[in-house]
């Protein structure tokens, strides 16, 4: 009786993650990316969940210390642990696999790398919170969590395209430049995510609807302004 219900939520947290990344599979117009890739970056992801674990618990340890300060300790714990630490994961996963594999000659490639990874880690994530909390919450963090993902993976692919296309054009030192702002974007931008879900209720609303505006902007620029690393 139990195995119905269990399957159900399961399914339930996985359709929103496979929705996105079949969204932004179908913006890669000019040169689709090989499945087996997609689904080796997807893998990735969810692997990415057990350093990511074991780096947040060792992280908490340390902000403990910090609980005499309210406010210092949301920041610690909502801003830099989530932020920091799980796109640092991500963005280490996602360049030492892409940087250097032949079929990333395009731009917008990186997007879809970068999203395959973020969602990979997302879907597990969300498998784990919503088969502990019910459908209610597999519907929320559907609205909010897995396209919070998303867009940061956006987020970090755009400039990963950048600099690839930087690094195949002599420009190595300022690659690197745009490479470590693709992650330092990601981070912040995840890490005002979840400060001002916790702590503000009101702003994070807001702060929402203008990210999701900024990065389907940036994404559909992106897919339209797709060109080869090297002409």
């Amino acid at each position: 009786m139990l195995l119905n219900p269990i399957l159900f939520l399961v399914v339930a947290a996985l359709v929103p993650p496979l929705v996105l990344l079949l969204v932004v599979y179908r913006m890669d117009k000019i040169e689709r990316e090989p499945v087996s890739l997609l689904i080796g970056l997807f893998l990735r992801g969810v692997l990415a969940m057990f350093p990511i674990l074991i780096l947040e618990i060792l992280a908490s340890q340390f902000v403990e210390s910090f609980s005499w300060s309210t406010m210092a300790y949301l920041f610690l714990s909502y801003f830099v642990i989530p932020g920091f630490i799980e796109e640092g994961v991500k963005y280490k996963v996602l360049v030492k696999r892409t940087w250097n594999d032949p079929n990333f000659n395009y731009r917008f490639d990186a997007v879809v790398y970068a999203v395959f990874v973020s969602l990979g880690f997302a879907a597990v994530e969300n498998i784990l919170y919503v088969v502990e909390s019910g459908f209610s919450t597999a519907v929320l963090r559907a609205i909010f969590s897995i396209p919070g993902h998303a867009m940061f993976g956006v987020v970090m692919g755009v400039c990963l395209g950048t600099a690839k296309w930087l690094e195949a054009h002599s420009q190595a030192e300022q690659a690197a430049v745009v490479r470590k702002r693709g992650f330092l974007l990601a981070a912040i931008l995840h890490g005002f995510y979840d400060f001002l879900l916790v702590g503000f209720g009101g702003i994070f609303y807001l702060y929402f609807v203008g990210l999701v505006i900024y990065v389907v902007k940036l994404l559909k620029r992106s897919a339209r302004e797709d060109g080869p690393v090297i002409l």
